[in-house]
């Protein structure tokens, strides 16, 4: 399957050019492709192999997802009005400003982690955190 057979939903989208300039973004961008391509091979080989989707292809976009939200906050994309999961996030932050303002932290963590992923993801893959 090539690039020009997988809908919008599933592309990768070039990061953008500043990523390129930070050493640790690019080691941990590198780190998720080795990772989805080995995971690749190994299923296209033999597809029932096994393989534990949370060590591997998640972490490394968490990882690479909470670098960007810590060491790049000002960068980051705004919200996307067209993602379900972005309106979803800014509803939890709301609800956590009123209700638990100690968890407010927590949930700027993962709403970040989030809008990191519109660099580098997918849209497919970014709704689903």
């Amino acid at each position: 399957m090539s690039a020009e057979d997988l809908s919008p939903e599933e592309q990768w989208p070039l990061p953008p050019g500043w990523m390129w300039d930070c050493a640790e973004c690019v080691r941990r961008y590198e780190a998720m492709k080795h990772v989805q391509a080995v995971i690749a091979g190994l299923t296209a080989e033999d597809p029932g192999v096994d393989w534990d989707v949370t060590d591997s292809i998640v972490g490394t976009q968490i990882s690479l997802s909470r670098h960007l939200a810590d060491a790049h906050r000002e960068s980051l994309p705004d919200w996307d009005p067209s993602c379900k999961t972005c309106a979803g996030h800014q509803e939890s932050l709301a609800r956590a400003r009123e209700r638990t303002p100690d968890m407010v932290r927590g949930v700027v963590m993962v709403a970040e982690e989030h809008l990191a992923r519109h660099l580098f993801a997918p849209p497919r893959i970014v709704g689903l955190m």
